[in-house]
């Protein structure tokens, strides 16, 4: 029975029968996420007498939105989830689906105290719409079992027996096939199913943030130029069955990257060993892509495992500043290391600051400090400049 329709008549004899018979008062428009969808997008409806041949009402169809494969609704409004949630800037949902289960309209809702004047970013807005706009067309935990296998023939596609599975450790995954294919080249292991965050009530629709750090998909975003469109992200639309991807437009994904199956286990992310991972709580290091000085520390989707998470001010390395006093250079060209400048004989403990960089060849590199010519940098072995010492990571 439609939305409008309170009852329909049930009498096999009756000429209406299973007609609409008296319309639902409560009924004023279709809503999705409480976005109002304009009747002229949608289908109209009758509602009939008993015994007549003419409905009672009629409201006729819209035009549509011709030569449209997805249609996006945008509000922006304080509702009670942006009430209870402060820190959410916008969330999103699917609204219709076609016959083969593809999301055809979907709607994203923006909290407004983020688009204010003081609080606007706008590469930061422009990469949670992107967020919001992958989970609207599909990237969603109530769409999983509507994804189809069209990788026989583009007509005649079938559903997917099963998207997603728990592993031996608890942990959900989607094992789909570019999916295990894309993250097994990734971890370096074969292949191996995606996993899914484990902190959400119900059956997540973001990454597992443990494994899948700077992904457009995990559930807390890191900030735009540390967060990439990953080819694991792609490869679970490619399975989706509903779109050709154009994986040109994929960023590396760095974050574990040939750590093998076992990475990012709550069980051996403590491990000192770690490149990734960090134990030194609150110690001033380098984020993961060495653009961003980083403190170590965690989160409700870590588990307890630590990483080093931007600095929220000051830590850009990237972003030319004065220094002053400091043998540190914000520059374009520099990046983060693991560095304890020091004076000869005195030691001071290890610190991720900004030096610039330049590569000569593969896996070779020289440094430049403050005041110094560039520097041959052999990772993890001291080096000198002018009378100091160093050791860089």
């Amino acid at each position: 029975m439609n939305k409008y329709c309170r009852s329909v008549w049930g009498d096999p004899l009756l000429p209406n029968y299973k007609r609409c018979g008296f319309r639902d008062i409560s009924y004023h428009g279709e809503r999705c996420l409480d976005v109002v969808i304009p009747d002229s997008h949608l289908h109209g409806f009758e509602v009939w007498p008993m015994n007549g041949t003419k409905p009672d009402h009629v409201t006729p169809d819209g035009a549509g939105v011709p030569n449209t494969d997805f249609l996006l609704y945008v509000r922006v409004a304080q509702t009670e989830k942006c009430a209870l949630h402060p820190s959410v800037i916008a969330y999103a949902s699917y609204c219709q689906l076609d016959h083969s289960g593809r999301p055809i309209a979907g709607v994203i809702v923006f909290c407004p105290k983020h688009l204010r004047e003081g609080a606007y970013q706008h590469q930061h807005i422009v990469q949670v719409c992107l967020h919001e706009i992958l989970h609207a067309l599909g990237f969603s935990s109530s769409l999983f079992e509507h994804w189809i296998d069209c990788s026989f023939s583009a007509h005649r596609c079938s559903s997917r027996s099963r998207v997603t599975n728990t592993d031996e450790r608890g942990q959900l995954r989607i094992y789909t096939p570019n999916v295990m294919q894309r993250m097994g080249e990734h971890l370096g292991e074969g292949s191996v199913g995606a996993p899914l965050e484990n902190q959400e009530s119900q059956t997540s629709s973001h990454w597992e943030a443990r494994i899948m750090q700077g992904s457009i998909l995990t559930a807390s975003l890191s900030p735009p130029h540390l967060t990439s469109l990953d080819p694991i992200t792609l490869a679970a639309f490619q399975d989706m069955g509903w779109y050709k991807v154009n994986t040109s437009i994929q960023n590396h994904l760095v974050w574990g990257k040939g750590a093998g199956v076992n990475f990012g286990l709550p069980s051996t992310c403590q491990e000192k060993s770690s490149s990734f991972f960090c134990t030194d709580k609150g110690n001033i290091g380098c984020h993961h892509l060495h653009l961003d000085k980083g403190n170590c520390s965690t989160d409700a989707f870590l588990d307890g495992c630590h990483i080093y998470k931007p600095l929220s001010h000051g830590g850009e390395c990237w972003l030319k500043q004065e220094n002053y006093g400091s043998d540190e250079i914000y520059h374009p060209q520099s990046r983060c290391f693991f560095s304890n400048i020091t004076k000869e004989m005195k030691h001071e403990k290890v610190k991720g600051r900004c030096y610039l960089h330049r590569c000569i060849a593969p896996n070779k590199f020289q440094i430049r400090v403050q005041g110094s010519d560039w520097t041959d940098c052999p990772g993890g072995r001291w080096i000198k400049v002018n009378d100091k010492s160093f050791i860089f990571l």
